[in-house]
């Protein structure tokens, strides 16, 4: 099924939501608590202060590496109004990008603003609360372009920094590592360290390393599993939790382990099978993003959006909606299993339901009640194993080869 979307589209409804995010916090009565978090830090850092100190009530708490804070002194140097514009207006532009790259490298059977356009739902509540999680998703994105195109280097500092802000886009960097382990870890691991001794360049190695302590601390202190089910964490352990299984949290810690030691057997075994690269790559961010929700360390609500490009290609894969500048891969099946459409279109509505559902008062009931996001991420992570496997001779996610 063709279904021409002109990328003008694709632009237009992204920069509409960005105007519209802009004017509402530009003059609504929202503060804007995590923007004005991001810029604090900044200016702790620049001032030598306590980056994990006490809380103001107008802010959130700042739970992210000395890297980060160090990163943020130069908004520091822009109006608060104007840098909480621009925080939201570059995240949503470098996705765009992202998103659309990704696209024509790992689905080119897929039209790229189609795909935009679907994931332009999950991201819009990132957009407007000035969420960090597009960003990230853009450079967990990026990383697989660059590493698809034997950038080792850029791959690595892509993900690097992503890691840097949030630890667990890691997986997705472990999950390279066992496609090119020779080639690629190696770069990872010196941009790692040198991603960490970049605060010490700008300010007193006594105030840095105080903070790493800070933050290592503050990192380990962060646990919200005795919350209730409405808040807190919505990851694998929630729904354990939900299906009447209530395990002590080390023994989830060894879950969460055990889930990205699957998952980096199953590449594992895609290289050594024959898969092709393109298909390896796709499944390593595929893989890298659900582990990132579904077992994370920090799985909250807006956590989710990074399941946005997943989510988009699942579903125009199902739909067969294709490109009219490609022509279908000869390994697509002209009609798919009336059980793969239903699945995947029922994981893409639930995880969209809990989007819509943030505009009714009864949002924390549902929530509670369904923990829609860990339960479709769940589904997907099934479709991408089973798309994935080698042992179904599937040449992989990615059912077309790129371009050259």
């Amino acid at each position: 099924m063709r279904f021409p979307v002109g990328r003008w589209a694709a632009i237009a409804a992204w920069a509409l939501v960005v105007v519209i995010v802009g004017v509402t916090v530009s003059y609504g009565n929202k503060p804007d608590k995590l923007y004005k978090t991001f810029h604090s830090a900044g200016v702790h850092f620049k001032n030598s202060e306590m980056l994990f100190g006490p809380i103001p009530v107008d802010e959130d708490l700042y739970r992210y590496s000395p890297t980060v804070a160090a990163s943020m002194v130069p908004w520091t140097w822009i109006p608060m109004k104007v840098g909480a514009l621009l925080w939201r207006a570059l995240q949503a532009a470098f996705l765009f990008l992202a998103i659309r790259a990704w696209a024509k490298v790992a689905v080119p059977e897929v039209p790229w603003p189609l795909l935009a356009l679907l994931a332009l739902p999950f991201v819009i509540g990132n957009i407007q609360n000035g969420q960090i999680n597009p960003l990230l998703a853009a450079f967990m994105l990026a990383t697989g372009v660059l590493f698809y195109h034997e950038r080792f280097w850029l791959a690595a500092v892509m993900i690097a920094i992503a890691a840097l802000v949030k630890v667990y886009p890691l997986s997705l960097g472990l999950l390279l590592c066992v496609v090119e382990p020779r080639r690629f870890t190696p770069r990872l691991i010196v941009v790692l360290v040198i991603g960490c001794l970049v605060p010490f360049a700008v300010q007193s190695p006594e105030y840095v390393s105080q903070q790493w302590h800070e933050w290592a601390a503050t990192t380990r202190a962060d646990d919200r599993t005795y919350q209730p089910m409405a808040r807190g964490y919505h990851d694998f352990q929630r729904l354990l939790l939900r299906w009447g299984i209530d395990i002590p949290i080390l023994a989830y810690r060894g879950i969460q382990v055990a889930a990205g030691g699957g998952f980096a057997a199953l590449i594992a075994w895609g290289r050594w099978s024959g898969v092709d690269r393109p298909t390896l790559i796709h499944g390593c961010v595929s893989l890298g993003f659900i582990w990132c929700t579904l077992f994370g360390p920090s799985t909250e609500s807006a956590t989710y959006m990074l399941l946005a490009p997943i989510a988009a290609h699942a579903f125009l894969a199902v739909t067969r909606f294709q490109s009219s500048r490609h022509t279908p891969c000869a390994d697509i099946p002209t009609r798919r299993p009336p059980l793969e459409l239903i699945w995947v279109c029922g994981a893409f509505f639930l995880l969209l339901s809990m989007n819509v559902m943030q505009w009714f008062p009864v949002h924390e009931a549902y929530r509670a009640a369904i923990i829609p996001q860990a339960h479709a991420a769940l589904l997907f992570l099934i479709w991408v194993v089973w798309r994935f496997n080698p042992a179904r001779r599937a040449v992989g996610i990615a059912t077309s080869e790129p371009r050259p």
